[in-house]
């Protein structure tokens, strides 16, 4: 295990919230001034937007904790500026272009960073940069939220119900809405590279659409397909645990993003791979939007199997929220009450490698994820 900084790492210092205005800012914002007694920075290109969710903070929550900055993530010289007096940098934007520019600055600052961005590439994207956090003793967190973020950490967590772990199979359904057109760039990207794996039979294969699972999703959602996707976070699972099967199963939006937006997407980027990307994000969001149920939430689930005293178990364990924006800021802002106690290591790591699962599920239940266990 990496050396782990035993200081402080809050005293004086303050977390800068990259994007820290949009949807998953806001609600990360109030759980760090609920849970935490840091200093925040709202940071953003719009400076208007960042004063007035500063100034709305300061009127909820005592202490004048929270400040605002003008910060434009294309500027490699503004964002070292805007990172010299912060301790840790949280991106919440949706630029995964600029994630390695990003990431250079806080290190060149001197400052901890973390990320909520999806792509399946992020990890390797910074990567090159390990050595010299190591170097530096900073903390690098990247993938955080709940997808990713969650899966790994469910997988970990499912372990202690079995003597032999066989099966981990990661399931999630989602019924939110998009405030801006941009929160959506990244699915897009996912959309028009879809590449899905599952583990069977001791290897790792490549999965399609065809290979489905249906899944009860609960009361709100019930019993649905979701689809394989790739998730590099869960890729060491089966030699930690010798399991015998596991992958990461998503379920769809609605019949006119599924069956109509998607093959879209899919046909236009096979043509020019980053055309008509601006269209393509209105589209899906509106559609998304528009033709979605009136429930919106989201349900995480592991299913899992395996042997305990002898006999055959099976393990379902379901984590649930009303509001999308909180179920991604809550894994978020659980993670950090680790970072800033000290206990996480020196270097970069995935959110699902790093935190301690129990403390974590702990801490998720007592911001308002709902949780429960079912064991049959």
């Amino acid at each position: 295990m990496p050396e782990s900084p035993a200081q402080d790492l809050m005293k004086h210092k303050s977390v800068l919230l990259l994007g820290g205005y949009g949807g998953v800012g806001q609600c990360l914002a109030r759980l760090l001034l609920k849970e935490t007694q840091i200093e925040i920075v709202i940071a953003g290109r719009r400076k208007e937007k960042a004063d007035e969710f500063a100034a709305t903070l300061n009127r909820e929550y005592a202490g004048h904790r929270v400040n605002s900055r003008c910060v434009d993530a294309s500027d490699y010289t503004c964002l070292v500026a805007a990172f010299e007096d912060v301790q840790l940098v949280i991106v919440l934007t949706t630029t995964p272009n600029l994630i390695k520019q990003i990431a250079q600055a806080a290190l060149v600052a001197d400052c901890d960073y973390l990320d909520i961005l999806v792509g399946e590439n992020t990890f390797q994207d910074l990567e090159p940069l390990n050595s010299s956090i190591k170097q530096q003793k900073r903390i690098f967190i990247t993938q955080a939220g709940f997808h990713p973020g969650l899966p790994a950490v469910f997988i970990r967590y499912a372990a202690q119900y079995f003597d032999t772990y066989e099966k981990a199979i990661i399931a999630m359904a989602m019924n939110a809405r998009f405030e801006r057109a941009e929160q959506a760039v990244e699915i897009i990207s996912l959309i028009a590279e879809f590449k899905a794996e599952v583990y069977k039979a001791g290897a790792w294969r490549n999965a399609t659409y065809q290979e489905a699972l249906t899944i009860d999703m609960g009361s709100k959602f019930g019993s649905m397909q979701v689809f394989p996707i790739q998730m590099p976070e869960i890729k060491s699972m089966p030699e930690m645990f010798s399991l015998n099967e596991t992958g990461v199963y998503v379920s769809g939006f609605n019949w006119f993003v599924d069956y109509l937006v998607f093959p879209i997407i899919w046909v236009s980027q096979k043509i020019r791979k980053g055309w008509a990307t601006g269209f393509l994000t209105q589209l899906f969001t509106w559609g998304v939007n528009t033709f979605s149920s009136p429930y919106q939430g989201v349900v995480f689930l592991n299913e899992a199997e395996g042997i305990k005293d002898n006999k055959k178990q099976r393990v379902r364990i379901i984590a649930e929220h009303d509001d999308a924006y909180l179920f991604t800021a809550i894994p978020v802002a659980a993670l950090l009450k680790q970072y800033f106690k000290g206990c996480l290591p020196f270097g970069l790591g995935l959110m699902g490698h790093i935190v301690d699962v129990n403390e974590l599920f702990s801490d998720m239940e007592k911001m308002g994820l709902h949780i429960r266990v079912e064991e049959q």
